[in-house]
C-alpha cells in the first residue's frame, strides 16, 4: 500500500507542483499569535513539529532542515516515512534540529531559513517572536497542539500558494481511510478510547479528548469516540484516568502506546484495568513500536500508508474476537 500510495503522492506533487503563481504572494496565514505574511514562494524552508515536514514534503518541497524526531524516530532522529519519501524522490536526507532542551536558535540561523513551518506545536508567545524574528513563522492556529492532519497541509498548501494540491492530497487521504474502512467493516461504529503511555502510575492513565488528532483519525477510519471522552475538561489533548473511574468510560476497543513490554505487563497485573470491558474482552491494542505509534499519533499524508498496513488489519482482528465470544 505504501508504495502505490507514495507513487501516487509523487504523481500529485510533480503534476501540481509548478503550478504555485507568483500571483498567490503575498499570502496572509492567521493564527494564535497573530498574522504572518509570507511575501513570496519559500525556497529554505524549515518544519520543527509534528505532522509539519510531512505536509511540506507531500506537496512537493524538501525542507533545508526538519525536526529531529527522538520519539519514534531512528538513531538519527528520521521517521522511517520521511527516510522512505527521501528514497523515493532519490535525495539525501535533510539535516535535523533538536530541541529537545529547546529550540536551538544559534543553529536555526545557519540554515538562512525563509519560513519556519511549526503549525502543530507548543511554543510560546516568546519562542514564537524569537522564531520570527528569524523568518516569517506559522505556528498553531488557535490552542497548543491541537490540529488535525487535514488543517496541516491545508496551512502548507496556503504558505505553498499550492491550495488546489492540498485538496486533492486530502482528498487522496480520505479515498485510502475510506478503503480500509469498507475493507474491514467490523470497525464502523464501534466506540473506543485511546490511551498513552504517560501517566500509567498508581494514580492512573491518560487518554485523549475528542480533538487530538489520534482520535480524529480513528474517528475518519469509522470508530466512535467513546461518549464520556466528551464530558472530559477539554483544556488539553488528554486527560488522567483514575484506574477506579475506568468503567466511566465505556469503549468497545481500547488503543494505547507504551515505551516498553513491562509496562503493558505491570497494567495487565493491575485487577482495576485488567477487569476494564475493554481489556477483560480481549478488545485492546497495546503500542509497543514507538515509530508505529508515532503514525498514528501524528498521522499524514506520509505517516498513514505507512501505519494503516500494520494497524488496521490488527485492530479488525482484535475486534472480531468480539464477535466469536
Amino acid at each position: 500500500m505504501w508504495r502505490s500510495f507514495a507513487g501516487a503522492l509523487a504523481a500529485t506533487a510533480l503534476a501540481l507542483a509548478p503550478a504555485w503563481a507568483e500571483d498567490s504572494y503575498p499570502v496572509t496565514v492567521e493564527h494564535a499569535f497573530g498574522e504572518t505574511v509570507i511575501e513570496e514562494f519559500p525556497e529554505r524552508i524549515v518544519t520543527l513539529s509534528w505532522m509539519s515536514q510531512e505536509a511540506i514534503i507531500a506537496l512537493g518541497e524538501s525542507p533545508v532542515a526538519i525536526q529531529h524526531q527522538i520519539w519514534g524516530g531512528d538513531e538519527n532522529g528520521y521517521l522511517p516515512w520521511i527516510k522512505d519519501a527521501y528514497a523515493e524522490r532519490g535525495e539525501d536526507l535533510p539535516p535535523t534540529i533538536n530541541t529537545t532542551d529547546g529550540v536551538p536558535f544559534e543553529e536555526l540561523l545557519t540554515y538562512a531559513p525563509d519560513l519556519i513551518f511549526v503549525p502543530y506545536s507548543g511554543y510560546s508567545q516568546e519562542e514564537y517572536e524569537r522564531l520570527s524574528a528569524i523568518a516569517p513563522t506559522v505556528p498553531f492556529k488557535d490552542i497548543p497542539w491541537r490540529g488535525d492532519w487535514q488543517e496541516i497541509i491545508e496551512t502548507a498548501g496556503t504558505v505553498l500558494g499550492r491550495e488546489d494540491a492540498a485538496q486533492a492530497l486530502i482528498a487522496d487521504m480520505r479515498d485510502l481511510l475510506q478503503g480500509y474502512a469498507e475493507q474491514y467493516p467490523i470497525i464502523e461504529g464501534k466506540t473506543f478510547a485511546f490511551g498513552g503511555g504517560l501517566g500509567v502510575d498508581g494514580a492512573g492513565m491518560n487518554v485523549y479528548l475528542p480533538h487530538d488528532p489520534r482520535v480524529l483519525l480513528l474517528s475518519d477510519l469509522g470508530l466512535v469516540p467513546a461518549e464520556a471522552l466528551h464530558e472530559l475538561p477539554a483544556d488539553s489533548y488528554t486527560t488522567k484516568i483514575s484506574y477506579e473511574n475506568l468503567d466511566s468510560i465505556d469503549a468497545d476497543v481500547f488503543i494505547a502506546w507504551y515505551n516498553d513490554r513491562e509496562t503493558v505487563d505491570t497494567l495487565l497485573a493491575n485487577p482495576l484495568f485488567a477487569r476494564w470491558r475493554p481489556v477483560a474482552e480481549g478488545h485492546y491494542v497495546p503500542l509497543i513500536d514507538l515509530s508505529y505509534a508515532m503514525a498514528l499519533s501524528a498521522p499524514s499524508a506520509l505517516s498513514l500508508p505507512w501505519v494503516m498496513d500494520r494497524f488496521v488489519p490488527r485492530l479488525a482482528e482484535t475486534l472480531e474476537q468480539e464477535t466469536a465470544q
